[in-house]
Formats: C-alpha cells, structure tokens, sequence
C-alpha cells in the first residue's frame, strides 16, 4: 500500500456514514458483506481534507483501470455514488463489493479480491483519475 493505510476525504466519509446508516434493509447476503467491509474500512482510514487528499486515491467519482496481474487484461471502471450507477457505462454504486475494496487505495496499489469462495484474483490500480467536474459538486447529504 503507498501510503500506509487507507485514505478517504472528510466529506466523503461523512457521506458513506450516513450511507451506512441507512442501507442496512438490503437482503442480498453479498451487499450486507460489502456494507460491514466499507464500516471497517472508515474506521480504519485516515480521514484527511479535500486539500490533502491525494490526487491518486480511489474515492467517489474515481475514474480507474484495473489490470490483472494473472493475465493482463484491464478493467475500467468509475466509482459513483448509488443513485449514478449504471453498470452498461462501468459506472459501479460505492455501496458495490468491487469499490468497497477498492476505496482508500491508490494509483500502484496491489489488491486482492475474493467475491465467493474462489480463490482471490489480484489486480494493480493500473490508473486513477479525478473526474474533476462530478467533484466539484456537493455529495448529496
């Protein structure tokens, strides 16, 4: 891990709390594991201010390439909150088991991801972008 531990913006972590708080009623075993996974990961992080947020970390809005490390095939995708999900445009709910793990990593960062019993698969955050004008608006609270 780059930086040591796992980063999330202050105003983003408010949100996923708020998020956590009300997203408990889902039923899909899958989504409450992703949900106690993201409740771990916000206590574990270091919480910083959007001037001290990394410009390669994974967060809300990130534009991000995976690339497998067992065959090298790449995997874009761009974390959203909920109600901007649409898996057709890769467009994945931060509540999702895949950004859950990804969330907090940076730009090099190896990661491991197991979504059943199979063995886990590894990938490299290949690349990381900002979508800088989606940032620029307020997180709905």
């Amino acid at each position: 891990m780059k930086y040591g531990s796992h980063i999330i913006e202050k105003k983003e972590y408010v949100y996923l709390k708020r998020l956590l708080n009300i997203s408990g009623y889902d039923h899909t075993l899958a989504h409450k594991m992703a949900l106690e996974k993201l409740a771990h990961k916000l206590e574990d992080s270091l919480i910083v201010d959007e001037e001290e947020m990394p410009k390669d970390i994974v967060r809300l809005n990130s534009i991000l390439t995976l690339k497998s490390v067992s065959n090298s095939s790449t995997m874009p995708l761009q974390i959203v909150i909920p109600m901007n999900e649409n898996i057709r445009k890769q467009k994945l709910s931060v509540l999702s088991p895949l950004p859950v793990v990804l969330m907090g990593y940076s730009e090099g960062d190896l990661v491991k991801l197991a979504f059943t019993h199979e063995q886990a698969r590894a990938y490299v955050i290949q690349k990381v972008e900002q979508d800088i004008e989606t940032n620029k608006i307020d997180i709905p609270i």
